[in-house]
């Protein structure tokens, strides 16, 4: 028994998909920086636990919220 490769999908909608991948992850990244720099600066907050993780999602919410996506 032989294998045949799976039909490619066109290039241009997997470039898309990737520049929106990307695009995704540079925003995500971009928030939890802010997080981070916002709770490093209150006293006794842990800036790596859920405090973290939950503030981070909150401003990505904001942010797909702002540029209509959400």
């Amino acid at each position: 028994m032989t294998r045949t490769a799976p039909a490619r999908q066109d290039s241009g909608s997997s470039d898309s998909f990737a520049a929106a991948v990307e695009e995704e992850r540079v925003l995500l990244a971009r928030c939890v920086e802010m997080a981070y720099e916002s709770l490093r600066l209150m006293p006794g907050v842990d800036t790596s636990g859920r405090t973290l993780v939950w503030f981070a999602g909150h401003l990505l919410q904001a942010h797909r919220r702002a540029a209509g996506t959400d």
